[in-house]
């Protein structure tokens, strides 16, 4: 019986193990001559769309699909110093106020910087919105430091 054991184990390993571990191994070695990492991918920065002409409707879609990608982006950064500065506060307990006085700050920052460009476009905001909201905005500023200036 042991001569049929071995027989069956070594056909099994040569017709089924032996192909795949060969097949990984070559593989392992084309990565560690190309390492390349796969979590992170790299989109080329398009023009933004006050560049695009008005019939530019490529241009246009890519200065959205851009848009959609910062916005996304801006959103994990304000995700990701909220934790930070929660993590402090659950930390440090009674003394949280001066301890993470400097992870708040630049919550706090991130937080305006992100209302100002991005709220009350909805969740249905495009990059044609935010540059129209974006021109809004330095009109009224505009307009506001006229009349300082007149008072």
């Amino acid at each position: 019986m042991g001569i049929i054991d071995d027989f069956i184990l070594s056909t099994l390993y040569y017709t089924v193990e032996a192909p795949v571990t060969f097949a990984r191994d070559f593989i392992e070695r084309q990565h560690a001559k190309n390492p390349t990492k796969y979590y992170h991918r790299r989109y080329p920065r398009v023009t933004d769309i006050w560049d695009c002409n008005e019939e530019d409707i490529v241009c246009m879609f890519e200065a959205d699909s851009q848009y959609k990608r910062d916005r996304m982006v801006d959103q994990e950064i304000l995700s990701l110093l909220k934790k930070a500065m929660g993590k402090c506060v659950a930390e440090q307990g009674n003394s949280a106020k001066v301890t993470c006085k400097a992870y708040l700050d630049e919550y706090e920052e991130a937080a305006d910087n992100f209302y100002t460009k991005y709220s009350e476009l909805g969740f249905h905001g495009n990059a044609r919105r935010c540059y129209a909201k974006q021109q809004h905005r330095m009109v009224d500023e505009r307009r506001k430091a006229e009349q300082e200036q007149e008072s």
